[in-house]
């Protein structure tokens, strides 16, 4: 076997691996993930909790949050080379809903982003592990 044929070969080894930890990473996720959002203006830090599951193969979850304003499920779910975007509903001062977007980076067992609140206009960040 000549070297361009060795090369060939373990790139398709390498590329194959990587196709396959990819597609393993959705299980990964499945859990509960807990961490301190902030929002730019805001004192206090918003502690969220994201329960992540299998449905149908793809990823699902349920947010909440230590002030009872977020409480529901995740849509618009994209979870593609470490990025894990979705949106979740949210009350807003006097009963007004809203929608805060998530842009989050996987690393292993943490992930941390940016988040905005298009209603109130906020952004911010949310930092989560994710628990044992």
């Amino acid at each position: 076997m000549n070297l361009a044929s060795k090369a060939a070969s373990v790139a398709a080894m390498a590329l194959s691996l990587g196709l396959f930890v990819a597609a393993q990473q959705p299980a990964d996720m499945v859990g509960t993930w807990s961490g301190e959002a902030t929002l730019e203006g805001m004192d206090e830090p918003n502690i969220l909790t994201l329960v992540l599951e299998l449905k149908d193969g793809k990823l699902a979850g349920h947010m909440t949050d230590q002030y009872q304003a977020i409480d529901g499920d995740i849509a618009d779910v994209v979870f593609e080379q470490g990025a894990f975007n979705f949106t979740v509903p949210a009350l807003f001062g006097e009963g007004h809903q809203g929608t805060i977007l998530f842009k989050m980076k996987i690393s292993g067992e943490s992930m941390k982003g940016e988040i905005e609140i298009p209603e109130m206009p906020a952004k911010g960040t949310w930092q989560a592990t994710k628990r044992k």
